[in-house]
C-alpha cells in the first residue's frame, strides 16, 4: 500500500516563524542598501566640490598661462642681441670708410680701419635675466599645477568608478579605497594645487614690478604698490582664520595648520 500523504496545515507559529525570517531579510537588505546610498551620495558631494574647483582652477591657470606668453614673448627679447643694432653697427662702419676716402697723387686712400673694432661680446642686462627668470619659473608653476590638477581629476573618478552587483559588494570597495585617499594624500594634494597657482601669480608680478620700472620710474611707481597691496592682503587673508576662530576666510590646506596653532595658544593660556 501507497504511504499515507502528510495533509497536515503548517501552525500559526510555524506561519510566524517564516514571516519574520523574510522580514528580517527585507529589513537587512533595505538597510545595506540605504546605507550604500547616503555614503555613496555623501562622496559624491565630496568630490564635486573638489571637481568643481579644480575646473575654475584650471580655467584660471589657461587664461594666466596665456597672458603670461604674451609677456614673455616680449621680454625673452632682452636676452639676446638686436640684429639691428648689428646693422646699425655695420651701416656707420660703412659711412666712416666712405667719408674718409681722399685722392692723393692719383691714389685713393682712406684713413679709416678697413675692419671694424672688436666687440665686447654682447650681455643681457641684469634686469632682463632676472625678469625672464621670474616669468619662466611663473609659466613653469602654472603648466605644473594644471597638469596635477588633471591628474587629481582622474584619481578622484576613478575613486567613484566601478559596477556593482550589491549595497555590500559598493560599500567593500569603498572600505577598501577610501584608506587609499587618505594615506596617499589625494585631498591634500588637490588642496596645495590653487596655493601653487598663486605661487606662480606671485613671481610674476615680482617680475612685472622689475618690467615696468625698467621701461619707465614713473610706471614702476605705480605697479609696485598694486603688488605690495595684493600680497599684504593676499598674506593677511590666508593667516587671518588663526588669530580668530570665527573669521570665514578659510583654506583646505591651511585648515590643519590654523587648528595646531589655536591648539598650541590654548595650551599656552591653560
Amino acid at each position: 500500500m501507497p504511504p499515507p500523504q502528510d495533509t497536515s496545515q503548517p501552525t500559526p507559529n510555524e506561519l510566524s516563524t517564516k514571516h519574520d525570517d523574510a522580514t528580517s531579510d527585507d529589513v537587512t537588505t533595505n538597510g545595506w542598501s540605504d546605507m550604500s546610498k547616503i555614503i555613496h551620495e555623501v562622496d559624491e558631494r565630496k568630490i564635486k566640490d573638489y571637481k568643481e574647483d579644480i575646473d575654475t582652477f584650471l580655467v584660471f591657470a589657461g587664461l594666466f598661462s596665456a597672458v603670461l606668453t604674451a609677456f614673455l614673448v616680449e621680454s625673452y627679447q632682452g636676452l639676446q642681441q638686436d640684429p639691428m643694432e648689428v646693422m646699425v653697427a655695420l651701416m656707420q662702419q660703412i659711412a666712416i670708410q666712405t667719408y674718409s676716402y681722399s685722392l692723393n697723387a692719383g691714389f685713393l686712400n682712406s684713413t679709416a680701419s678697413p675692419f671694424p673694432q672688436p666687440r665686447i661680446a654682447f650681455q643681457p642686462s641684469v634686469n632682463a635675466i632676472r625678469v625672464n627668470v621670474l616669468w619662466f619659473a611663473s609659466l613653469t608653476l602654472a603648466l605644473i599645477s594644471a597638469s596635477f590638477g588633471i591628474l587629481v581629476k582622474q584619481w578622484l573618478r576613478e575613486y567613484l568608478a566601478g559596477d556593482y552587483t550589491s549595497p555590500q559588494a559598493r560599500l567593500r570597495a569603498r572600505h577598501y579605497r577610501n584608506p587609499g585617499l587618505e594615506k596617499w594624500k589625494v585631498f591634500e594634494i588637490a588642496a596645495m594645487l590653487p596655493l601653487l597657482l598663486q605661487l606662480s601669480l606671485a613671481l610674476f608680478f615680482i617680475g612685472l614690478c622689475f618690467f615696468t620700472a625698467d621701461i619707465h620710474s614713473s610706471v614702476g611707481h605705480t605697479t609696485l604698490p598694486l603688488v605690495a597691496g595684493w600680497g599684504f592682503l593676499f598674506i593677511s587673508a590666508a593667516f587671518a582664520p588663526a588669530f580668530s576662530p570665527r573669521c570665514p576666510y578659510k583654506t583646505t590646506l591651511l585648515k590643519s595648520v590654523t587648528k595646531a596653532m589655536w591648539k598650541q595658544h590654548l595650551s599656552l593660556v591653560q
